[in-house]
């Protein structure tokens, strides 16, 4: 048997060694790829842009997320310095930090702001050092965009301050009300004193002493001034007294049990309503949207008016020109599940220098045409305390757009209501009180003609029916509902002042049993309203 040398078993085994050698290596390799892979991966598709940076400055490394710098590609913010891509301010910032990094060797933080098309943008920045044995080869970095938590992180400071401004500005509105309305009661006194004085005075008044001075002034000019005098500190006390009006209605805390389930366009009406008369004195013209079919609010009818009134007035004391418009307009928005009221207009827009601080008391940039800058803030109020949110958008000398959005945690069903009766005052008040005291959507109609076209094509969950109206009278009505297919479903008050008629007794066996008889005990006839849209039987 033959035996192999010794040199070719050594042979042998180096060759098996390479072999094993090799082997290894690829498989370090190979993992060595797949780690290069995840890290490429993890980098690409992280929501910060992560970089790394030489010494000078210059991009070695960026991954995809660099539309900030308007590119599309991490690859084209390699090669590029710093001061390239960024400002003056913020590239010496950048480099400042990235010194720190090559002098000491420990990781830094910072904040920087950018400025984009759509406003600031706030980013957290950590610079760390990337060590090639003992020395630092490069500086890596991960850049986040924390607009949307410094914009929370605001708004939680602007409540806080409101909320400490309130208890602030209630005491000092208690103890400036005591000695304004004490100058209000007596300066019309002083005034009415003057005046009945002042005859007698010149009648007992020696000619040689006109020119005496009686506190620095002569006794011509304070004849001739002192109404005058007497007149401005009446002004400047009525002023100072709105000032007081506005704080304690800015410190006021609203009750959740004075809230109830209201109809957001209501109040929207009503404010127009009120602020019909500012726009009569201008030509600006007042342009109302309301969504038809918005759900219920619960909130406090009177402080959603005062909202919605506070934003219109303020959009038209900002217009200085011959075409302005101010636009309210209601719209609901499903992916947020919440009401939105939006007031716009054409006027000069919010000044840059208030625009930051413009729900803070007495900040105005109307000042000397007479503004408090308290409007916006008791606004600001308001909303927060129906758990709402406002926010505003401006263009100098183009305009402003407020928005009010309020989340409804269940949506109800509107009810629609008809209320059909010939007298007209009647009718008006009916549509009026259950307006505000169910919160539905409440039409009016002149006689039973008007009202059958409207049941055809778009029933009422509620229809409120006076008997005796010319042409269709109640009765007719009642028979239409009885005879027509898809009308059985209608709930029917009958409100008549002839309770005795035999039209009466024949809809009462028609099946129409719920009669109220004017004159109306309105508190009963309310709750009778709301058993009847609630189901509950009488």
């Amino acid at each position: 048997m033959q035996t192999e040398s010794a040199p070719a078993a050594h042979l042998l085994q180096e060759n098996q060694s390479l072999r094993d050698a090799l082997a290894a290596l690829k498989q370090a390799n190979a993992e060595l790829q797949n780690e290069a892979l995840q890290f490429k991966a993890l980098a690409q598709f992280s929501g910060d842009h992560l970089f790394m940076l030489d010494r000078k400055g210059t991009y070695l490394f960026s991954n995809d997320n660099v539309s900030s710098f308007g590119l599309s590609k991490g690859g084209e913010l390699t090669g590029r310095r710093l001061q390239e891509v960024y400002p003056f301010d913020a590239s010496s910032l950048y480099r400042e930090k990235l010194a720190a990094v090559y002098e000491t060797g420990q990781a830094v933080s910072f904040w920087h702001e950018v400025s984009t098309g759509q406003g600031a943008r706030y980013d957290l920045v950590m610079l760390y050092p990337l060590f090639k044995e003992e020395s630092i080869w490069a500086v890596g970095g991960i850049c986040r965009d924390m607009s949307a938590q410094r914009k929370i992180e605001n708004r939680l400071f602007q409540a806080q301050k409101m909320e400490s401004l309130g208890t602030l500005v209630a005491g000092v509105a208690h103890e400036i009300n005591n000695p304004i309305n004490l100058m209000l009661l007596n300066l019309p006194l002083f005034k009415k004193m003057w005046t009945d004085l002042l005859p007698i005075i010149e009648g007992h008044t020696p000619s040689e002493s006109t020119h005496t001075k009686f506190g620095g002034l002569t006794l011509d000019f304070i004849k001739q001034n002192a109404l005058r005098l007497i007149t401005d500190m009446e002004m400047a006390a009525n002023r100072v007294a709105r000032i007081v009006k506005g704080l304690k209605a800015f410190s006021r805390k609203n009750n959740p049990a004075e809230k109830s389930d209201i109809q957001v366009n209501v109040a929207v009406e009503n404010a127009a309503r009120l602020a019909s008369s500012t726009f009569s004195k201008s030509k600006a013209e007042l342009q109302i949207t309301l969504c038809p079919d918005l759900p219920l609010l619960r909130a406090n009818l009177q402080h959603l008016e005062q909202i919605v009134l506070n934003l219109i007035i303020n959009a038209h004391e900002s217009i200085r020109h011959d075409k302005g418009w101010v636009r309210v307009e209601t719209k609901w928005q499903e992916k947020e599940q919440a009401i939105q009221i939006l007031v716009s207009d054409n006027g000069r827009g919010i000044s840059p220098l208030v625009a930051d601080r413009i729900f803070d008391p007495f900040v105005t940039d109307r000042q000397a045409e007479g503004g408090t800058g308290l409007g916006l803030s008791v606004t600001y109020n308001l909303v927060k305390a129906h758990n709402g949110d406002i926010a505003f958008r401006s263009i100098p000398d183009e305009g402003s757009e407020f928005v009010v959005s309020f989340p409804v945690s269940r949506r109800h069903k509107t009810s629609r209501i008809m209320v059909v009766d010939d007298d007209a005052s009647f009718r008006a008040l009916l549509v009026q009180v259950l307006t505000r005291q169910t919160a539905g959507l409440v039409e009016g109609f002149a006689n039973g003609t008007e009202a059958l076209i409207r049941l055809g094509s778009d029933p009422p969950d509620l229809l409120v029916l006076d008997m005796f109206m010319p042409e269709i009278d109640g009765l007719g009505v009642c028979r239409a509902i009885k005879n027509e297919l898809g009308l059985e479903r209608i709930k029917v008050i009958i409100v008549t002042g002839f309770p005795e008629h035999p039209n009466i007794g024949e809809a009462v066996r028609m099946g129409f049993r719920q009669v109220v008889t004017k004159p109306l005990d309105m508190p009963r006839f309310i709750q009778i309203a709301r058993n009847e849209l609630d189901g509950i039987s009488a």
